[in-house]
């Protein structure tokens, strides 16, 4: 026994390839165009174990991308002028692999596996760099935790993803995500557009169900980062919540949550009045009516077919929320994310204080734009205002007011503000509301009027009375510009 575990001991460790599986690939592209341009398409040099094969593929890839023929005698003068025919075992060796793959028309397969053994040692590399982190003297675990499950989740998205794509593979729907030409699917888009409710805005990202907000903003895009700034009590967790509830109710798409301020009974209660419709304190007390309870019962019954996930850890920090949030994406594959709100994350490093939380909400900010393009989802992030507004005539935000970091605006793709007048004047214009986009970075700038009714924290689109002139969108925001 101590024998046989000595030799098993003994055994090297490989790494995991197929060297066959490599020849095949190799000799089929040397003997048919169709070969190789699969090949090509499907596989890089860093794919192939064996370094002769590496340097074999380099040629041929090149040919490839020059529009240039290959076949044993070409790729041999290619490699000879490179300096690397020898190293690669010469003509013959060139000659063996076109021998070796013969007529094979399993190219897809061949390279599948090549690509699987190269995920395979990608996976055992970033392990070891887990490691090396790992048993390093860094105390700060969590950004440890987020490098280690940031390596593995860039290996998982890159796994199908090609070096590059033609434009005419695209335009002949080849390689387009509809899997139809460019012409097929501008024609059907017609025909929708024609047959479409007239009084729906023709948006191509996620709809808010805020009309005039979907029209202006052409719905929420994937990647982006949508910032909704105001003074405390202006409604900024609500509009949040109200776009998270017309996502997972009219669109019928997964909503993560990460609500650093309130509890998940709390957010749940904010869900059943909106909802309901029933007022926040009959609900608290229980004083309901039959009508109300029923309500009550519907907008629970609706609410269970939903997929809302809510994360209502406190203090978390970036590094954390990234991490929950790729696990949100792989599970549930959520289709947008609220994070309420900035100011209550913490930065990745625990040595942050007071003198530079600019860099620590910096980076935060950063962090969350990056984490909008890995997932590829809109994230929308309430943020806070700095007490300038108040000191301001009319107390209209601007985009300087956001608070502790110019970076916010930077980072930001979206940036909207909140603005209640009945906020400083009970009196003025009580029920409305204005969210001025200060920044658009793909669209217009302007404001939208909303109806904000309070005793269901809901925010609606905004219907003006008979005789009622509806204020032009853009008059209210010639007040500041965002580019001064």
């Amino acid at each position: 026994m101590a024998e046989e575990k000595k030799k098993k001991d003994s055994i090297v460790k490989v790494a995991p390839n197929s060297k066959e599986s490599e020849m095949m690939v190799l000799g089929c592209m040397l003997t048919s165009v169709n070969a190789l341009n699969a090949g090509a398409d499907s596989l890089q040099e860093k794919d192939f174990y064996y370094t002769e094969h590496q340097h074999v593929f380099q040629a041929l890839s090149q040919a490839y991308h020059n529009d240039k023929p290959a076949d044993v005698h070409l790729i041999a003068e290619m490699m000879r002028q490179s300096g690397k025919l020898e190293s690669a075992g010469g003509v013959s060796y060139l000659t063996t692999l076109a021998q070796y793959a013969g007529t094979s028309a399993y190219i897809e397969e061949y390279a599948l596996l090549v690509k699987n053994k190269s995920i395979l040692r990608q996976m055992i590399s970033a392990a070891q760099t887990v490691e090396r982190n790992a048993l390093g003297e860094n105390e700060d675990v969590q950004s440890i935790l987020d490098d280690a499950q940031s390596l593995f989740f860039k290996i998982s998205q890159a796994a199908n993803t090609q070096q590059g794509i033609q434009m005419r593979d695209i335009l002949s729907g080849e390689r387009s995500e509809s899997g139809i030409s460019y012409l097929k699917e501008l024609q059907e888009r017609q025909e929708e557009f024609h047959n479409r409710d007239p009084n729906a805005p023709p948006i191509t990202g996620l709809a808010t169900h805020f009309s005039d907000l979907d029209k202006m903003t052409n719905g929420l895009n994937p990647a982006n980062l949508v910032i909704v700034a105001g003074r405390p009590s202006m409604g900024k967790t609500a509009f949040a919540l109200n776009i998270a509830e017309n996502v997972a109710f009219k669109s019928n798409g997964a909503v993560g949550i990460f609500s650093l301020e309130m509890t998940a009974q709390e957010l749940l209660h904010r869900f059943i009045c909106s909802q309901s419709e029933v007022e926040s304190d009959k609900i608290r007390t229980g004083s309901l009516d039959g009508i109300e309870y029923q309500r009550i019962v519907s907008a629970v019954n609706e609410m269970q077919n939903k997929k809302i996930i809510i994360d209502d850890q406190p203090g978390l920090k970036i590094t954390d929320l990234r991490a929950r949030a790729r696990r949100l994406k792989e599970v549930f594959d959520i289709k947008v994310l609220i994070v309420d709100y900035l100011q209550l994350l913490s930065g990745s490093k625990s040595n942050y204080n007071s003198d530079n939380r600019q860099n620590e909400i910096a980076e935060i900010s950063r962090m969350l734009k990056n984490t909008a393009r890995e997932l590829n989802i809109p994230i929308i992030c309430p943020s806070q205002l700095s007490r300038k507004v108040e000191e301001r005539a009319g107390h209209r935000p601007m985009l300087s007011d956001l608070r502790e970091s110019g970076s916010i605006e930077q980072d930001a793709d979206i940036v909207m503000f909140l603005f209640r007048p009945e906020y400083y004047n009970p009196q003025h214009k009580p029920g409305m509301a204005e969210l001025i986009i200060a920044k658009n970075r793909q669209g217009k700038v302007g404001s939208v009027n909303l109806t904000f009714r309070k005793t269901f924290a809901q925010f609606c689109d905004y219907t003006p009375a008979d005789g009622e002139g509806e204020e032009a969108p853009n008059e209210a925001f010639a007040a500041f510009s965002p580019e001064e």
